[in-house]
């Protein structure tokens, strides 16, 4: 059926301005992207890009939500299972480097924080053991410490072609994030 979602033509066209979206926000930021730099770049007209999407921003969103779709199973495992959330997490992340790139480090992605804020209250606990601190910020300022380094492990990994395995990738976030600091 013509113009539903299912089509594969309709499909093809919506991954077009996808791909030329996220090629974009390579060289600018997505609040000086235009719908007429989308459509030169995927070779398609402003009539179908409005057909599928009111904004750049909304292309954007869709991005995220597609890529959050497929992280989204892996987010409920527990923190002691920390590697087995994250090595299916990281290979949803090498199926799509480019996308994850910039919604890791674009400031008006959500991805990143909807992706870290399950285990937020956990690792915090433990935090608050480790550290003998119940004061709520500073447990606050501990946590986005692991956490900034976990993504810089990321962002590292990322931009330098994603050879070391998920794995190994995850056992190194899983320290700095559950073991923190020696003592």
């Amino acid at each position: 059926m013509s113009g539903t979602r299912d089509n594969r033509r309709v499909q093809y066209t919506v991954s077009r301005f996808k791909a030329a979206l996220l090629q974009i926000l390579t060289t600018k930021p997505l609040d000086e992207v235009t719908v007429t730099e989308i459509c030169r770049e995927a070779d398609l007209n402003r009539g179908t890009f409005y057909l599928h999407f009111q904004s750049p921003l909304a292309l954007f969103e869709q991005i995220e939500t597609d890529l959050l779709t497929e992280i989204q199973p892996y987010l409920s495992v527990k923190m002691n299972d920390m590697t087995k959330m994250l090595v299916p997490i990281l290979k949803v992340i090498m199926q799509h480097p480019q996308a994850a790139t910039i919604l890791l480090t674009t400031p008006d992605s959500e991805v990143l924080e909807k992706i870290v804020r399950p285990i937020q209250a956990q690792t915090q606990s433990r935090y608050q053991t480790w550290y003998g601190e119940t004061e709520k910020e500073n447990l606050d300022y501990y946590y986005t410490f692991f956490i900034n380094g976990a993504v810089g492990v990321l962002t590292m990994w990322l931009k330098h072609g994603m050879k070391e395995p998920p794995e190994q990738i995850a056992k190194v976030i899983e320290n700095v994030v559950t073991k923190g600091a020696p003592h």
